[in-house]
């Protein structure tokens, strides 16, 4: 059985959260862990990266109402932080998730909509805890079949 085009978006949006790597020119190592949805299963404080399908509406380009679907996807960071550098490093990881995604269109099939920036938001209640975390809400429109 051939895999969803929700899984198949899923999965290429992971491929381009993979190139979050130190070596690559990023600000953290985030990519050395992604996990697709419903959620991460990571021992200890591991910096890791999870994509998670949120929901579908009707396409928002009216050319491809009929065929496509809208898709939301949170991309939910977690990476290891001490209280005095949680901004910081808050800002690192989702400025690493922008630029992991930008100008990655040729990795995404014919037909499926690059993934549209949206917005971001920190968990603000992680950094006493030793970690920061944040979440990117991207969109798309992908085939419904």
């Amino acid at each position: 059985m051939a895999d969803s085009p929700r899984k198949v978006y899923l999965g290429h949006i992971a491929d381009c959260l993979r190139r979050i790597t130190k070596g690559n020119g990023y600000n953290t190592d985030a990519g050395a862990l992604v996990t697709l949805e419903p959620a991460p299963k990571v021992a200890g404080d591991a910096a890791f990266v999870t994509v998670v399908w949120e929901g579908q509406a009707r396409a928002t380009d009216a050319a491809v109402a009929r065929t496509h679907r809208a898709t939301t996807v949170n991309i939910v960071a977690k990476v290891p932080a001490t209280f005095t550098e949680a901004q910081a490093v808050v800002d690192a990881i989702a400025q690493d998730i922008e630029l992991a995604l930008a100008d990655q269109q040729y990795r995404f099939p014919t037909g499926y909509q690059f993934p549209l920036y949206q917005s971001a938001s920190p968990d603000a209640a992680a950094a006493a805890d030793g970690w920061v975390a944040v979440v990117v809400v991207v969109t798309g429109n992908i085939p419904i079949r």
